[in-house]
């Protein structure tokens, strides 16, 4: 799926998605996190205002509550980073959320898996077996 070169000068939701999961594995084990980076733009195949949203509400038998979590506040954590989220609940409940952390780390990979001249590899046997080893380490 194309996407508007202004915000996504990599070209599209699959070569964006293959650069932020190898920064996921570059900097975390946690499944979760891991998973939410591989399917963060998942709602985009539907709409791309409100994708995560709706990315969320697709796969939500298929997600861990912290993975749903993650892909449905994927955008919205910009409008508490830029200013843009006004009401006081609503920030605190973002900030005091204990996955936060976790929540900012996504949306950093998100903005550095935008990279024209970063091309990575799809290799689905290396991302299984990458997929498996953070399994392991995340249950030791």
């Amino acid at each position: 799926m194309p996407q508007l070169p202004e915000h996504h000068p990599e070209g599209d939701v699959f070569d964006h998605t293959l650069q932020v999961l190898q920064w996921a594995f570059r900097e975390s084990f946690d499944t979760d996190l891991i998973l939410a980076a591989m399917l963060h733009d998942a709602g985009k195949a539907v709409i791309f205002k409100g994708h995560a949203k709706e990315g969320a509400e697709m796969l939500d038998d298929l997600l861990s509550a912290k993975t749903r979590w993650l892909i449905e506040q994927h955008m919205r954590v910009w409008h508490l980073l830029l200013g843009e989220m006004r009401r006081l609940g609503k920030v605190r409940e973002l900030v005091e959320h204990p996955w936060l952390p976790d929540l900012i780390l996504l949306a950093r990979w998100d903005k550095m898996g935008r990279n024209p001249r970063r091309k990575v590899r799809y290799d689905r046997e290396d991302i299984t077996k990458r997929l498996n080893k953070c399994v392991e380490r995340y249950f030791d």
